[in-house]
């Protein structure tokens, strides 16, 4: 064999070590279905118009993503993930990245991870809605502001606590931060931890920062953890509009079912604050998949209620294959003030399709 062949034969063999020690996934889902909306809010008795429509995104957030590893050697290992959010009923101008563009670093100390991604909030409130009909977020939620259809009628809804005053509203937590550093701690006997921070970049005087951190549990079918989350908000003029979350939540599979539960709380720096109860149980029998929820929350200012809400979900999905699932599903929801007067309601029907790959 001369040189130039044995060049030849060492630069495959350091490409194929190369290429071993690193590996990209493309993954992604898609969810569309057809039903109808009957969703906005209540005047004087008279409710929202049903509108019939083809929806993106009932059961699950469509989405493609890219991720991978590669194997630095001694225990560290590199990691990115590019993932976008996709609405297959009617495609407009996305922004790559838009749930997810991390590079980071995992290794015995755990890992680390740079750029726009979940909070460490967001993982203890996926984990009390992971049994109320899967992880959809509009479905038996009396909190979650229902954004705009934009290929609809449908307005954007807002949850309990959140309706009224532009200034000292309860908004949803939002379950991403972007500008964001976050650690995820190895398990210790099956006790872990978490922390993130979302760099607002604001000028100062003003601070519009996100903070969270989890504590969590996990052995064998139990699955428990605390969540706390702070959006800060503070403008030029210093006006302090900041809310802080708490959340508990605990699920368990029972093997013949599967429970999930918790609370979610939010208050901001005045007199407002809302807290929400939810509980799901998911039943797979054969190809099957039944699961119902139930949520109700109730919000406060000066310690007298003003707003209360209810929610009820329940849905059903069939396995065609193991990547493909078709569904039904329904959604019934009313918020109410002090009175008992109906403000704002969310009722949704859906027949639809989910694949994944």
């Amino acid at each position: 064999m001369n040189s130039k062949q044995l060049i030849a034969v060492a630069a495959m063999a350091l490409s194929g070590a190369a290429m071993a020690q690193s590996s990209v996934t493309v993954y992604g889902r898609l969810d569309a279905s057809i039903g109808s909306a009957k969703v906005g809010p209540v005047a004087a008795g008279v409710g929202p118009a049903s509108v019939d429509q083809m929806f993106s995104n009932n059961i699950t957030t469509s989405r493609l993503g890219f991720r991978g590893t590669e194997d630095l050697g001694g225990g560290l290992s590199a990691l990115f993930i590019i993932e976008t959010g996709l609405t297959p009923d009617a495609p407009g101008a996305t922004t790559l990245g838009n749930r997810a563009a991390v590079v980071g670093l995992s290794g015995g100390f755990g890992t680390i991870k740079l750029g726009r991604h979940d909070t460490s909030f967001d993982d203890i409130r996926d984990l009390s809605t992971s049994s109320n009909l899967w992880d959809s977020g509009q479905l038996a939620s009396t909190e979650t502001i229902l954004g705009a259809d934009a290929n609809s009628a449908v307005p954007a809804v807002f949850g309990v606590g959140g309706g009224t005053g532009a200034t000292n509203a309860l908004p949803d937590y939002g379950d991403r931060a972007s500008n964001q550093i976050r650690y995820e701690s190895p398990s210790f006997s099956g006790f872990t931890f978490g922390a993130s921070y979302g760099f607002g970049e604001a000028t100062k005087p003003a601070k519009t920062d996100i903070t969270a951190f989890n504590l969590r549990y996990k052995a064998g079918d139990l699955d428990v953890g605390y969540g706390y989350q702070e959006n800060k908000n503070i403008n030029a003029t210093l006006v302090d509009t900041t809310i802080e979350y708490n959340t508990l939540a605990a699920a368990y599979n029972f093997g013949s079912f599967r429970v999930s539960g918790g609370w979610n709380q939010a208050k901001n720096q005045t007199d407002r604050k809302s807290n929400t109860y939810s509980v799901g149980v998911n039943v797979p029998v054969s190809a099957f998949d039944f699961s119902v929820g139930y949520s109700t929350a109730k919000a406060k200012q000066a310690g007298a209620t003003f707003e209360k809400g209810s929610a009820f979900s329940a849905g059903v999905t069939y396995s065609l294959s193991k990547r493909t699932r078709a569904y039904a599903a329904l959604t019934n929801g009313d918020i109410k003030d002090a009175a008992g007067t109906k403000l704002r309601q969310r009722d949704i029907y859906a027949l639809g399709l989910i694949h994944t790959f």
